[in-house]
């Protein structure tokens, strides 16, 4: 149901979309917004939204340069609206200012307050790559930066910080809290956020994709001639895989939903006409967001009295793979293909040393004949108690397989077990005389040979979950001649104490600790207390 759903919100036009009631917005809280490269920034991001049945289960992370142009993009999965994650930022980018922004696929849209994207900057030094000067003389946004609350949120006497015990009035909510050192180079009216007036609006052509159960991939037929009855196959193969189809509309546009699954290492295309050149092309998941034309970046200059801070910053960069403790998190399986008839487990037989003779031999629902030299495979009916005339649908690890005879002479030790189905299978807009299912032992297809004409796609990976083992960053915090270099000294997203641990690093200055939380109604609190770690 939740398929046929989607496929007919798929093409609502984006005047008539931004007419309905339902309202997405997005904010975020980020551990901090100064980084080296090759360090990692945590997140928070919160999706606030009218219809929690209906709500994105996917949101989308950019690091945008001043060029206007993407150098690093992540696909999030929300949880309940909710997601903790990490920006990895790369090692070839320059010394600058970058903005980190968030948003759904159609939050830029259905969002009236104009929060449907989160932009925030944050300055990256690459001590190897340093920052272009650019001459330029305005460093006063045009824009609004929506700044913390100045409510105190600490007692005069706790503001000097040394491995103390902080007591803070938090309230029912369960709040998001990161202590980090302060940036000095980014201009007080640029610091905080701001939402999507620094963009200008989308074109009337930006196709809506509403994910409400799962990821979906827009893909692109390239023949001039657009057939709409061909069918497209893309499998997403990782620890699990899964297959999905699409017809072209008009326009070659296909959509292929993932559904739950959250985990793939690749993608791979086919098509029904599979003796044919595959013309298929997947299209970036991310919103084509601009900034409008006077829209600045500030000019980020470095000088002689900052070496000693950000020779901190390399002290910090070079000891963080030491004791920044990173715990991965487990995802959770899904149930992929289909309930069969029988199950074969290979395991359990005598091994032959190619396909065809194993089913010969062992499986009575499927029936192997040469025609015209070519192997077909010829599945029972069972309902009618006849022979499916046609060739079944094949799969190896949810990959179709249309060269029936290579399948003929694949030799299946690293099968695990051979699934039947055999009755009329409806998938999507077709119907295959039954299915013949393959499953490796190591969800490689049992190095069966990858289709001639199919396409292997490195399509952008959706954020594999990482949790840190203490919020104190350091594994190893308290423990006496470790070094301790941390310029992010605490991040918790959920706190359920109003009393909270903070241990200080030998990096002393000025931190700020920054106080989130989200309340019933969707209202976002933000506040920030001023921190100074060795007197």
């Amino acid at each position: 149901m939740a398929k046929v759903f989607t496929a007919l919100f798929l093409f609502i036009s984006l005047s008539s979309f931004g007419q309905n009631e339902r309202e997405e917005k997005i904010f975020a809280h980020i551990s901090k917004n100064i980084t080296l490269v090759n360090e990692t920034i945590w997140f928070h991001v919160h999706l606030i939204h009218n219809d929690p049945i209906r709500g994105s289960k996917f949101a989308y992370g950019e690091l945008i340069d001043r060029n206007d142009l993407a150098v690093h993009q992540i696909i999030i999965p929300l949880q309940d609206g909710e997601a903790e994650g990490h920006l990895d930022i790369p090692n070839h980018l320059e010394s600058d200012h970058y903005i980190l922004r968030f948003y759904t696929r159609i939050s830029p849209i259905a969002s009236k307050s104009g929060q449907g994207v989160f932009s925030q900057f944050i300055t990256v030094i690459n001590p190897k790559k340093p920052p272009i000067q650019h001459n330029l003389t305005q460093s006063i946004s045009r824009y609004l930066f929506k700044k913390p609350g100045s409510k105190p949120l600490l007692s005069p006497d706790k503001v000097f910080l040394s491995n103390t015990e902080l007591e803070l009035p938090l309230g029912e909510e369960k709040p998001t809290i990161s202590v980090s050192i302060i940036n000095p180079f980014l201009p007080e009216s640029y610091y905080g956020y701001t939402g999507q007036e620094i963009y200008k609006e989308l074109s009337e052509n930006t196709l809506i994709i509403p994910e409400l159960y799962g990821h979906i991939v827009h893909g692109k037929n390239l023949k001039s001639e657009i057939d709409t009855t061909e069918t497209f196959f893309l499998s997403a193969h990782g620890k699990q895989s899964v297959l999905n189809s699409a017809k072209p509309n008009l326009q070659g546009d296909m959509f292929f939903e993932l559904g739950p699954l959250k985990e793939y290492k690749f993608l791979i295309a086919q098509s029904l006409e599979f003796e044919n050149q595959l013309n298929f092309s997947p299209q970036s998941p991310f919103l084509p967001l601009k900034f409008k034309n006077d829209f600045a970046f500030p000019e980020l200059i470095l000088n002689e009295k900052d070496k000693v801070f950000i020779e901190d910053l390399i002290l910090s960069s070079q000891v963080n793979p030491y004791f920044y403790g990173k715990q991965e998190g487990n995802i959770t399986p899904i149930i992929t293909g289909f309930i069969a008839d029988r199950t074969y487990l290979l395991d359990d037989y005598t091994r032959f040393e190619d396909m065809e003779t194993t089913l010969r031999e062992y499986v009575p629902e499927v029936m192997v004949r040469k025609q015209s030299k070519k192997t077909l495979y010829k599945v029972l009916n069972s309902p009618l108690n006849t022979i499916f005339q046609e060739n079944p649908l094949i799969l190896i690890d949810a990959m179709p397989v249309f060269d029936t005879d290579a399948l003929a002479k694949f030799n299946p030790k690293d099968i695990e077990k051979l699934e039947v189905l055999a009755r009329e299978f409806s998938f999507n807009q077709d119907k295959f005389a039954g299915v013949i299912s393959f499953t490796s032992f190591e969800n490689d297809f049992g190095k069966f040979e990858l289709p001639s004409n199919s396409l292997y796609l490195d399509y952008w990976a959706i954020m594999a979950p990482k949790k840190l083992f203490s919020p104190n960053i350091n594994p190893n915090i308290g423990k006496a001649n470790f070094p301790d270099f941390r310029t992010t000294l605490y991040w918790n997203i959920s706190i359920s104490s109003d009393r909270i641990k903070i241990f200080s690093s030998e990096i002393k200055g000025k931190y700020e600790m920054i106080i989130s939380s989200k309340n019933e109604s969707g209202e976002i609190s933000f506040f920030r207390e001023e921190l100074i770690v060795g007197r």
